[in-house]
């Protein structure tokens, strides 16, 4: 009897690590001889990015640049706000046992602290706390037996969620911008602040558009006085991502890498044209759910059949819950800040921090920080800033599988009101994502062939009584014969008619 192996390629993509780092980066910042001595540190803020990033055996390098940006008040006597900005590289190691340099690796950078030494008055050393996001994949085939004909045989249907497209690339957006009537002429510029909005994503065929908006907050001086301009940059980008289709399950993300703001002057000679450069890093992880049916256990009635087993492990999503979180609240400023005049601007930023199931329910819970740049009528601190946390949770259904943490928190809308000039209400929402993964291992048959077959030596008379969690397919494969002739000698005509204690006639 020929015994034919049949087999199917199973795809299996596992998540290796998904972790953070810490690390810390700081830079010199000189100032330049055409401005005045520092008398006053009003404001430091950074904005950093992940240039490289080098998968090595059992470890990786990030690399990047962070651009410090300081707002200072001079030491002169018209006491008047500047600015000094300077660009350093940050690399940090990270080591994790099983990192291979083949595996998929997504890493992002955000600054989590800002401070500073003022050595005198023309320099300062500025200091960032770094956190790395590192999502590391491992994306293999793995050769399974699907049937084998003329044999006996269980199977299984195994599910796989595996990644089909990853997809990294930067793109450039530039605009120019003329002032409105309503205000002043740009005489410097001390800093920008840009976020992405209503961004979208359209897949077709081996490609994605990714369309949405850059909102720029642009703050600048004018003889003396500060004012603002808020400019808003559309774009779209077409990102090659092989593979991908839209029937799969898509993840992407887009974020501001650099930002450039110059001035220029309009056709009267006046500095009212705003020259924004924008570069934007664009990210597509595209997965598909696969299910594949593999052999977990075999023989050959009257037969020999030499197996080898293993052990996959698969994973797979089950489902993926999106819930919009809402906040509401009162901010009150400590007495010894400056007062508000004007909210120059609000940025925010979602942790989860926590996931913790209970009953049959999950709790996700975490944290907004928000950032809060506002200008004052004080002339001893004329720009000022303030940071705060404000805690969320939500409480969604935890199905019957093993629950990851969760995969992304993203801001979706943040506004104020201000209340008094110590005192404003903000109010946001959270969209927090959670993926239900079921992990599942499974013995299979890895590969199999027809090996010399000896009858047994067995009494003419072979009695088998059921012990408790005993299967007919169990005995069959004890003694070598198939379920019928079992059956048959006993003059049983299903498994459902065996009970514990039953005795079987086991047939030649």
């Amino acid at each position: 009897m020929e015994i034919n192996i049949n087999r199917e390629n199973l795809s299996v993509c596992k998540a290796v690590c998904h972790t953070k780092s810490s690390f810390a980066a700081e830079c010199d910042i000189i100032v330049p001889d055409s401005k005045p001595d520092i008398a006053k540190i009003l404001q430091l803020s950074a904005r950093a990015c992940v240039t490289s990033c080098e998968t090595q055996s059992d470890r990786i390098i990030i690399s990047g640049n962070i651009t410090f940006n300081v707002i200072y008040l001079a030491d002169n006597e018209e006491k008047n706000v500047c600015a000094v900005s300077a660009t350093c590289m940050f690399s940090d190691l990270f080591r994790y046992n099983g990192i291979q340099e083949d595996m998929l690796t997504a890493a992002d950078v955000t600054v989590n602290d800002l401070s500073y030494d003022l050595a005198d008055c023309r320099k300062l050393t500025a200091k960032a706390s770094l956190c790395g996001k590192i999502r590391i994949y491992s994306c293999t085939d793995v050769d399974v037996v699907s049937s084998i004909d003329n044999a006996r045989t269980k199977t299984e249907t195994v599910n796989s969620t595996v990644i089909r497209s990853f997809a990294e690339g930067t793109a450039e957006i530039t605009d120019s911008f003329e002032l409105s009537s309503g205000k002043m002429s740009i005489s410097e510029i001390l800093k920008a602040d840009a976020k992405i909005t209503d961004s979208d994503i359209k897949v077709i065929d081996d490609k994605a558009i990714i369309k949405g908006s850059v909102s720029v907050v642009t703050l600048y001086t004018s003889d003396g006085e500060i004012d603002y301009i808020e400019s808003e940059m559309p774009f779209a980008h077409v990102i090659d991502a092989e593979n991908i289709r839209s029937n799969m399950m898509v993840e992407y993300d887009v974020s501001i890498n650099d930002l450039r703001v110059s001035a220029s002057p309009d056709v009267n000679g006046d500095t009212r044209i705003l020259d924004i450069e924008a570069e934007l890093f664009f990210r597509i992880i595209a997965r598909e759910n696969i299910s594949c049916k593999c052999v977990t256990d075999a023989f050959v009635p009257h037969g020999s059949l030499e197996v080898e087993k293993g052990v996959l492990s698969v994973s797979s999503v089950e489902s993926t819950v999106h819930n919009e979180v809402n906040f509401k609240e009162l901010i009150e400023l400590p007495e010894n800040i400056a007062p508000i005049d004007t909210v120059y601007e609000i940025m925010a930023r979602p942790f989860a921090e926590n996931c913790e199931i209970i009953g049959d329910k999950l709790k996700i819970s975490g944290y907004t920080e928000v950032y809060i740049l506002y200008l004052s009528n004080e002339s001893s601190s004329p720009v000022f800033s303030y940071k705060t946390n404000l805690d969320f949770s939500v409480v969604i259904d935890s199905p019957d599988c093993t629950l990851t943490p969760v995969s992304e928190c993203k801001l979706k809308s943040i506004s104020y009101v201000i209340s008094s000039e110590r005192s404003l209400e903000i109010r946001g929402s959270v969209i927090v994502t959670t993926q239900c993964m079921r992990m599942k291992e499974t013995e299979y048959i890895k590969s199999a062939e027809e090996g010399v077959y000896s009858p047994p030596k067995r009494p003419s008379v072979t009695v088998s009584y059921v012990t408790d969690g005993t299967s007919l397919w169990d005995i069959a494969k004890e003694y070598n014969i198939s379920e019928n002739d079992i059956l048959s000698a006993n003059a049983i005509e299903s498994e459902d008619d065996m009970k514990v204690g039953t005795a079987l006639i086991i047939p030649k």
